[in-house]
């Protein structure tokens, strides 16, 4: 990777995670301190609901078909005709990681397979959230004050990200774990909002924010992604080696 690549992944996740941190610390003080909006009308949550069901929904269909996810566009720029570390692991790769010992901490093995950890633990939580999501929109189910709610979820979505950023302390089942509670967080925070404020506004202002933390997490993983490929040692890793 070159220095202006570098640069370049850096001033994103830089931008990537101030951003998320901000909408965070608004969304708490919008539970704590809920904005007067009249916008409380009969459809809110149903509304509201099915968007965040819709982005856990496009997340677990992401999470089973991780061909889409390893797709997604890398930091490193390739020049001419040579190819990036990360497409060169792509011919050889199970689970949407190479087939490389320094991924190891990436994947589960499950009944001889191998898959992806973060992957799955955002599937499984996803699945559970939206079960969660159609409990509270149409069987009225409440648990907890609604800004101790969003206080306990920002903590889960924080610790998620934080996991993200430093990942070479994590094994497969830990990241699998720090997926999983990285969504409930962002649910937790959702009802919490959605109990305080009862706008319209401020649920769509967090889907929105939901979409944004999922890329600063995709941002980080695919930095991890590049400084592994970047420093292995194996020469059919190795593109720029004659």
């Amino acid at each position: 990777m070159t220095s202006e690549t570098k640069k370049y992944r850096d001033l994103t996740l830089s931008f990537l995670a101030l951003t998320s941190i901000f909408g965070l610390l608004l969304s708490l003080l919008f539970a704590v301190y809920p904005p007067i909006l009249e916008d409380d009308w009969a459809f809110r949550g149903l509304a509201a609901g099915s968007a965040f069901c819709a982005v856990c929904i496009l997340g677990v269909f992401a999470a089973l078909f991780p061909g889409s996810c390893s797709k997604m566009p890398s930091f490193e720029k390739n020049s001419g005709g040579e190819e990036s570390h990360s497409s060169v692991h792509e011919k050889t790769s199970e689970a949407h990681h190479p087939l490389c010992d320094n991924y190891s901490t990436h994947v589960l093995h499950v009944g001889g397979r191998k898959i992806c950890a973060t992957c799955t633990g955002l599937s499984v939580g996803a699945f559970g959230v939206v079960v969660g999501a159609i409990m509270y929109f149409t069987g009225g189910f409440r648990v907890g004050v609604p800004h101790v709610l969003a206080l306990i979820g920002g903590l889960a979505v924080v610790a998620g990200l934080l996991q993200s950023a430093m990942p070479k302390s994590c094994n497969g089942y830990a990241r699998f774990f720090f997926s999983v509670i990285f969504v409930v967080g962002c649910f937790l925070m959702f009802t919490g909002l959605d109990a305080a404020a009862k706008s319209i506004t401020i649920d769509l202002f967090f889907v929105a924010l939901c979409v944004l933390l999922i890329m600063t997490k995709i941002a980080f993983s695919k930095r991890d992604h590049s400084e592994i490929c970047s420093q292995c040692s194996r020469e059919s890793c190795r593109p720029d080696r004659e």
